[in-house]
């Protein structure tokens, strides 16, 4: 049976519930913390995460894989595989259109925008480390037609502003996970970096691609949809800055990040402003709920947890004599969840858009770098003793050109007279003609083809570098 290939070119059981403490590797480690906050006792469900490890990664995961819906947590939890999780950020939890339960916070996955935001922001960072900042976080969009450029910076990614606002420019993932019929707008469909269709109707988000959505006010009509056309090529860049400071950022070395708040620790002290996080509801201000929280300790570990009963002034005084160093308040009350290997720590009082999640993974994830550029949305990783990778970046930088043969189920990539042909899961390539083993075969994960990144690199001369403390493969050409 053929197998299609979608180059993205971008080519459980039970849960259980209790205080217990539990740590199934040394790398994970749960249980109940007590601490003195003004002469009272508060317990604190803990999880301790050193993602350093491999075989761990942070991801925030969004409800039934789109965006505006809720799903139970423990339900995300089973089919993320997850080690661990915590609730994420607040979230329109009280609509009852069943698909309007959007996020409110910023949301970034394998160094991908799924949804922007300006926030206190536990950001995954390239070195594995966590760390929290105020962020600012969108895009740049950038059509070119020949010598023309038009460049447009959109309200907001997987956002709606409602049918009211005809001036509205939103940008579209595949992570929206719906059909995008809002009316009296505008649709453009982008595969592949390529402007392929511009309609009124509804249209999904492609796979391989993105729709920029604009609405048909007289001020776009007038000023944006007169320049785009089909068959432009589309630049995308994310685009970052420091909230406070207005200081660019560089998001290209985030691997996750989720934005909630306020800010309760900074180095170690308490750091609760509510006016400069941007919130006002006595229910954060003042009155004292169920809490949850992530933070930063002193070894770098990134810390999940919840307790009850307290203002966000005494949660701040009970992280800091957690000794953490960093820390910021998540969506709390009803949504208060926390889990770490099997067992249920804190349970929920409501389904939840959106869950942080530590995934266990089943083989060791690897970054790439190529030509010296950190690339965080192509992860690979180690099968076999062989580190695999998406073969988008490896053509990006090779300049190579490929075809996919849908009838034999294979890529071709040429490059200065050289063919190489990979048929995923055949442990050989070949070489204009002629059979090589491989000693790990191509797979298609996700719609994208990994193939073993030394044997590519080095077929054209190009060089490969490992750091072992960061597992990331650097590549030059």
């Amino acid at each position: 049976m053929m197998r299609k290939l979608l180059i993205l070119l971008c080519t459980a059981g039970l849960l259980a519930t209790g205080q217990a403490a539990y740590a199934a590797s040394p790398s994970v480690q749960a249980g109940t913390e007590q601490v003195v906050v003004r002469g009272r006792t508060i317990p604190v469900n803990l999880v301790r995460v050193d993602l350093r490890d491999p075989m761990l990664a942070l991801e925030p995961v969004t409800a039934r894989s789109a965006i505006g819906y809720d799903e139970s947590f423990t339900a995300i939890v089973e089919r993320t595989h997850a080690a661990a999780a915590v609730n994420g950020t607040f979230f329109n939890a009280y609509e009852k259109a069943a698909d309007v339960r959007y996020p409110n916070g910023l949301l970034v996955a394998s160094g991908e925008t799924v949804h922007s935001g300006t926030n206190q922001s536990l950001i995954w960072m390239a070195d594995k480390l966590p760390v929290i900042r105020h962020v600012e976080l969108g895009i740049r969009v950038t059509f070119v037609q020949g010598k023309q450029t038009s460049t447009y910076f959109p309200w907001g990614v997987n956002k709606y502003y409602g049918d009211s606002q005809t001036d509205q420019v939103v940008w579209y993932t595949p992570a929206m996970g719906r059909v995008i019929d809002y009316p009296n707008s505008t649709k453009i469909v982008i595969r592949e970096n390529v402007v392929t269709q511009i309609t009124e109707a509804s249209v999904s988000v492609p796979g391989d691609g993105y729709v920029f959505l604009a609405g048909n006010s007289e001020n776009n009509r007038r000023n944006l949809l007169p320049r785009v056309q089909v068959g432009d090529t589309v630049d995308l860049e994310t685009v970052a800055k420091d909230a406070v400071s207005g200081e660019s950022v560089d998001a290209g070395q985030w691997l996750a990040a989720i934005g909630a708040g306020p800010k309760l620790v900074t180095a170690g002290a308490v750091d609760v402003d509510f006016a400069r996080d941007g919130f006002d509801d006595p229910k954060l201000t003042s009155q004292a709920n169920r809490r949850s929280f992530v933070g930063v300790d002193a070894e770098g570990r990134l810390v999940m947890g919840t307790m009850d009963g307290v203002t966000v002034q005494q949660e701040a005084e009970a992280a800091v004599a957690l000794g953490l160093r960093e820390a910021m308040n998540l969506d709390g009350g009803a949504s208060s969840a926390l889990y770490a290997e099997g067992t249920v720590l804190t349970k929920p009082g409501r389904d939840l858009s959106n869950v942080l999640v530590v995934r266990r993974l089943a083989e060791p994830r690897t970054q790439l770098e190529v030509n010296g550029q950190f690339r965080p949305e192509f992860q690979g990783f180690i099968r076999q003793d062989t580190t695999l990778v998406p073969i988008r970046p490896l053509l990006q930088a090779l300049g190579a050109e490929f075809k996919w043969n849908e009838q034999a189920g294979n890529l071709s990539v040429v490059k200065d007279g050289k063919t190489l042909t990979f048929t995923p899961d055949r442990p050989e390539v070949l070489v204009d003609g002629k059979k090589e083993a491989l000693d790990t075969p191509p797979v298609i994960v996700d719609g994208r083809l990994y193939v073993p990144v030394r044997y590519v690199v080095e077929s054209w001369g190009g060089k490969v570098a490992w750091d072992q403390s960061l597992y990331r493969v650097s590549l030059s050409f």
